[in-house]
């Protein structure tokens, strides 16, 4: 029989921690008085402990953590870290330092795995004594207030689909900050030449247009290499296991809180780890295939794959067959596994492309320009997009990877150079990239397997000190054995709009020349994409 009344006590102990966390607190009671009656008490004050336990950080409530009560808070971990840095060289010596930097930074919970290697440790340290540094680790901890309310069932098609309100509201916040950041920041370069930070990235693929533009030129530059070498194309979705969403056919599911409420993150290293050991067999099996992975969720967070994979047609059935066994691993034998967890579509070039299929997922995860409804939640195309959008970078979650092909970096590189710039060494990749052609840049390249093998490949600059001592190289050009070309020619200082000073980067009262930004020569910026 299922107890579902707590004790005077337990309300008294649930009463000191819901008052404390009051952003969450009618969220979570809502979710305490569910759980009692479904699970019991004792379950819902063991959940409670533990997201009273997961809220917890560095002393603080995460959700306390926010707007001018963040900054000081950063300000204070930062010089209470730099005070503590000075009282441990003095009395106990450099090894006592770094014990001290590994505790901060695991309380803070950042992933550093390089304690041995002293310059880097030294690197780290600049960064920590500085009140930027702990507003991206407490940034970080939002995904925790994420997880809790998808637990409370915050997150689905019928209340907030993709993400929650909350984290959305964070998203919008967060793109206002940016925006009101680039514009009161310009790049000034040796020439004179300014251009607000804003003003650069709408040429970069930070733009969402710019970025759909690029990602659907080299989808479909694959399609034509594909349909020139006869290669076959599949789009293949593969799902997780019904333990880790949330909601199951619109109901709360009961498998997701037995399996102790999988993130999203935990979801993804899920397909990530089924994505690693299929690979490996196809590398063992010598089945090479390209193409592109878009990573989207579903209505309550959880995600999912979708692939357009291109490949040889005598491995086919092979690498399908491999694929599917490895998706079906986990839970294979649960209801709706054999239909939903791995799908398959050969894709008939006279009934559709490879590339008409990438564009709904990709506009979906952009901007939504091109959907007038999204069919999983009833919403228009640019509100999911968006919270897909807020969802991906709330969890920091990769969109869109291809595999195979080239390296972009040396394709973005040489559409950097005018037509009249372009390089006589190999002129011809470089007119492929400048017309975005990538079917043909790709073999002249080298092929989709090429691999280290390209013809081309980015050219570094001498590694100089950056602000935190450490040893840092940027991309300058491109190069073929010993021909190089530069592609990036000037040097550029990041200052306030109209200043002509307080630089972004100091180094002992001096501005510190800052080259990764757009290169750009009076108005004329790199070409743009021709989508039709």
């Amino acid at each position: 029989m299922i107890e579902s009344i707590p004790t005077p006590q337990c309300i008294k102990w649930r009463t000191g921690i819901l008052e404390s966390i009051s952003i969450l607190k009618t969220v979570i009671e809502n979710e305490l008085t569910r759980l009692d009656k479904k699970a019991g008490y004792v379950l819902a004050n063991r959940w409670l402990g533990r997201v009273n336990a997961r809220l917890t950080y560095c002393d603080q409530y995460i959700t306390d953590l926010s707007g001018e009560d963040l900054a000081k808070w950063a300000e204070r971990q930062s010089r209470d870290l730099e005070i503590g840095i000075a009282q441990y060289q003095t009395k106990q010596g450099a090894g006592a330092v770094r014990a001290f930097l590994q505790e901060q930074a695991t309380i803070a919970g950042a992933v550093f795995n390089d304690w041995e290697d002293s310059d880097k440790v030294n690197g780290l340290m600049l960064r920590m004594v500085t009140p930027e540094w702990w507003k991206r680790q407490a940034k970080r901890q939002w995904i925790v207030v994420e997880q809790i309310l998808r637990e409370c069932g915050q997150v689905h098609r019928n209340a907030s689909p993709y993400a929650s309100s909350w984290a959305l509201n964070k998203f919008r916040q967060q793109l206002q900050n940016n925006r009101a950041f680039l514009e009161s920041w310009e790049a000034v370069n040796d020439c004179g030449q300014a251009f607000t930070l804003a003003q650069l990235s709408e040429k970069g693929i930070s733009n969402p247009k710019n970025r759909k533009a690029e990602l659907m030129v080299r989808i479909r530059g694959f399609e034509e290499m594909a349909a020139d070498l006869g290669h076959e194309s599949y789009f293949i979705t593969i799902t997780c296991p019904s333990k880790y969403h949330p909601v199951s056919n619109g109901r709360r599911n009961r498998k997701y809180l037995k399996a102790d409420c999988p993130t999203v993150r935990e979801a993804h290293a899920y397909l990530n780890g089924v994505w690693k050991r299929f690979r490996t067999y196809c590398k063992n099996h010598d089945i090479p295939f390209y193409g592109l992975r878009t990573v989207e969720p579903h209505h309550d967070g959880c995600p999912h794959w979708h692939m357009i994979t291109f490949i040889k047609p005598e491995n086919a059935e092979h690498f399908l067959s491999a694929f599917r066994r490895y998706a079906m691993e986990e839970d294979g034998a649960e209801k709706g596994a054999e239909e939903h967890r791995f799908t398959v579509v050969k894709i008939d070039p006279s009934k559709g492309t490879a590339a008409g299929y990438a564009a709904k997922y990709v506009s979906k995860n952009i901007d939504g320009d091109d959907i007038d409804t999204d069919l999983e939640t009833g919403r228009s195309g640019q509100d999911a997009a968006q919270r897909i959008t807020a969802w991906a970078r709330l969890n920091r979650i990769r969109q869109f990877q291809f595999v195979g092909g080239v390296s972009v970096t040396v394709w973005r590189e040489l559409r950097r150079l005018g037509a009249d710039a372009a390089p006589k060494a190999f002129s011809d990749i470089y007119h492929a990239a400048n017309r975005a052609d990538w079917s043909k840049f790709v073999q002249l390249m080298g092929g989709a397997f090429a691999g280290r093998n390209q013809t081309l490949k980015p050219h570094y600059s001498e590694p100089e000190l950056n602000q935190f001592g450490e040893m840092a190289s940027c991309v300058k050009g491109v190069c073929r054995a010993a021909d190089v070309v530069i592609t990036r020619l000037y040097e550029w200082t990041v200052q306030r709009v109209g200043t002509g000073s307080e630089s972004l980067a100091l180094k002992n009262g001096e501005a510190v020349p800052w080259t990764c930004v757009n290169n750009c020569t009076g108005g004329n910026f790199s070409p743009q994409y021709q989508t039709n």
